[in-house]
């Protein structure tokens, strides 16, 4: 047992080392069976519709979940770019490469991996792994960093040692994302997708009822490109001296 957990603990430095090596801020550890016994979760975007899923679904015998967070410390990172009916997010690209660094080297130590199983919530697993807690906008929200880190994740037949979950509240009585937020879309801890200028499918950027507060909020950069609305996150207190533009 001993020898068992030595080897955990050596793998689990190795995996974080790696991780902070290859463009993670943060990186943190969540045992697979506990993610698994958090309920599960409506995702309600218009990207998904579905509930959230177990380890088991993505990777038979998952052990551990790793959850790594980048700090996006520049409003570049918050691009869109429009292809026909479809979006992408170079954001995620650059998260997903260095993720999947960290999965070539569990790879190489005979282990299996999955990067970004899309219906586990990154979110809960940056809680359960000590990244930080919720916010009142619903992003996670890290003492240094604030609301600026984007999560991707990884889960692994590896037996890793979890973190301590993340339990202290930053927010207390701030009520400031709230309160900036263009649409109204927000309540303590509670977002509506449907009112939310991110949760509304990009499509109808061009609706009268819409068009003005997207001009202002979501400003096109190129005939194919805009930046998503960024109004609750510049409110947070946290991590603004970090940021670049």
């Amino acid at each position: 047992m001993m020898e068992s957990n030595y080897k955990a603990e050596l793998l689990t430095r190795e995996i974080k080392e790696k991780a902070l090596s290859s463009g993670a801020e943060l990186a943190g550890i969540v045992s697979a069976s506990d993610l698994d016994a958090q309920p599960r979760i409506w995702v309600d975007f218009w990207e998904y519709k579905a509930f959230t899923k177990k380890t088991s679904d993505y990777l038979e015998n998952a052990r551990s979940a790793i959850i790594l967070g980048y700090h996006v410390w520049d409003d570049v990172f918050e691009i869109v770019l429009k292809k026909e009916s479809s979006s992408e997010y170079p954001v995620e690209w650059r998260g997903r490469l260095f993720a999947r660094r960290v999965l070539r080297y569990l790879e190489r130590k005979g282990y299996r991996g999955v990067v970004e199983p899309e219906l586990l919530s990154k979110k809960r697993m940056a809680q359960l792994g000590g990244l930080g807690n919720f916010g009142k906008n619903t992003l996670i929200i890290n003492p240094k960093y604030g609301p600026w880190i984007r999560l991707r994740s990884i889960i692994t037949d590896a037996e890793l040692v979890p973190d301590e979950p993340f339990v202290r509240d930053l927010c207390g009585d701030c009520n400031l994302c709230i309160e900036a937020c263009p649409v109204r879309a927000l309540a303590p801890y509670r977002l509506d997708p449907n009112v939310c200028l991110l949760g509304i499918h990009p499509n109808k950027r061009g609706e009268p009822r819409l068009k003005t507060f997207y001009d202002k909020y979501t400003p096109t950069l190129t005939k194919n490109s805009y930046l998503m609305c960024m109004e609750c996150q510049k409110a947070c207190p946290y991590g603004r001296e970090l940021r670049g533009g």
